[in-house]
């Protein structure tokens, strides 16, 4: 492959990144392995492994918020990879207005898109910083969209015990102002907490309100001081539990709720305004009251403040009163209409139900994925049904949600078309049975 050299966008690390371009005149961003230290031979050969290794996990996740390598030579001297070349970073868009003009929680989502599937997969980053975050323009559906996808895997590390340490000399310049304090010595110690902790760093720069301390927890007041604690703990067993957990809060804070109303009882009312989990009696009282008040707007605010951690424990302590809740949640999520980036969070929490649900539960959770992904154009939400609905679901479940196919067939035969047209996915790839259903009904 030839390619020319355009300029230079950049380096850090042990890395290089170039501006190039190919015979056919296409650009692609070229990192190239450097060394910008002075390393005996054993440290050099061990960082280059590193690069080799960065490489070929990189290459091996196919998530829209990673970014992708297109090509690769690891036995050049020195090796090198490409990567599409990006608008700019996130660091570029926050230096000139800290809430991206309006569209943060894009970005943050974003992110815990590509954080999530890595730490699906075992897989911590270790250096997530803004300057690792890159947009992206690309022509969807409704025309010219934009989207971030993480990079720069040089210090990612498997779930393993025997991975190498690797020395912070060798991270970027900048990175220990996002880096968690428990990996600045030993980058063993890293784990989904580590990444939070970053994660919340990264959201400081944009809701943050005072200047914060690198590898120390952020204390501050204002709208979302508790969610900056809560991802930056020094002790990381009292960190959020997910980064879907985050976004979750996130969006809940972002919501700007009203107080709750009078309305809905006190057995609940109290513990939805602080995100604490519910016993069994609050619990009970919750579930009755959004299902005898359903469609109403006092059952719609109970479930809109609803958590992802809070499904979790039900669905860990009352299956029975879980499946309840599932049943409402994914009705109500049906028929309603959300704010974009509000879609994840949601979708989050019908994973749960897809996951730990009856199959009634199931299937609805899966219905409302559907509609959700597809009437707001979300394709984080529409690659989660995809992929549920793959050739690994349930064969029980596929015929129970083929059954769904079959009650609204204009509905779904547009929902899957338009599936297919914005992520760029096939039929052929769901279930076998859905396929089956979906020729049937999509004459």
């Amino acid at each position: 492959m030839n390619l020319s050299y355009i300029r230079g966008l950049g380096s850090g690390g042990f890395g290089v990144v170039d501006l190039v371009q190919d015979d056919q005149s296409n650009q692609y961003a070229r990192k190239t392995f450097s060394v910008s230290q002075t390393l005996n031979y054993q440290v050099i050969e061990n960082v280059k492994r590193r690069f080799s290794r960065e490489v070929k996990i990189q290459s091996g996740i196919n998530n829209r918020n990673i970014v992708p390598v297109l090509y690769s030579d690891l036995n050049a001297d020195p090796p090198f990879y490409l990567m599409p070349p990006a608008i700019c970073s996130l660091q570029d868009e926050i230096s000139k207005d800290k809430f991206l003009y309006g569209n943060w929680i894009s970005a943050i989502s974003d992110i815990v898109s590509a954080l999530d599937e890595l730490h699906s997969a075992g897989i911590y980053h270790r250096d997530l910083k803004p300057q690792n975050v890159l947009k992206y323009e690309f022509i969807g559906p409704s025309g010219k969209e934009y989207h971030y996808a993480v990079s720069d895997f040089g210090l990612i590390a498997m779930n393993e015990t025997r991975v190498s340490v690797l020395t912070v000399t060798g991270m970027a310049k900048g990175t220990d102002y996002y880096t968690a304090p428990e990996i600045t010595s030993d980058l063993r110690r890293a784990s989904p907490q580590s990444d939070i902790y970053s994660l919340g760093c990264i959201l400081h720069e944009m809701v943050g309100t005072a200047p914060r301390i690198p590898c120390n927890e952020i204390r501050e007041e204002g709208l979302y001081g508790a969610i900056l604690r809560n991802c930056t703990r020094s002790d990381p067993a009292r960190r959020f539990g997910s980064v879907r957990s985050v976004l979750d809060a996130i969006m809940t804070v972002s919501a700007g709720l009203p107080p709750v109303t009078t309305a809905v009882p006190i057995e609940f009312s109290g513990k939805l305004a602080t995100g604490e989990l519910l016993d069994v009696t609050s619990w009970q009282a919750l579930v009755t009251f959004v299902e005898d008040n359903e469609g109403q707007t006092s059952a719609d605010d109970v479930l809109t403040r609803l958590q992802f951690d809070q499904i979790i424990h039900l669905y860990e302590n009352w299956k029975d009163l879980a499946d309840r809740l599932a049943i409402t949640y994914a009705q109500w999520v049906h028929r309603t209409s959300f704010n974009f980036n509000r879609c994840d969070s949601l979708a989050n929490i019908l994973e749960i139900f897809v996951n730990f649900g009856s199959f009634e539960a199931k299937s609805d959770a899966l219905m409302s994925l559907l509609e959700l992904g597809t009437s707001h154009n979300r394709w984080y939400v529409e690659e989660k049904f995809h992929r549920l609905c793959g050739f690994a679901m349930d064969n029980s479940l596929a015929k129970r949600v083929a059954i769904e196919f079959r009650a609204a067939p204009e509905k779904v035969c547009r929902s899957i078309s338009h599936l297919e047209a914005s992520i760029g996915v096939n039929r052929t790839k769901l279930h076998p049975v859905l396929q089956h259903t979906l020729a049937e009904i999509c004459r």
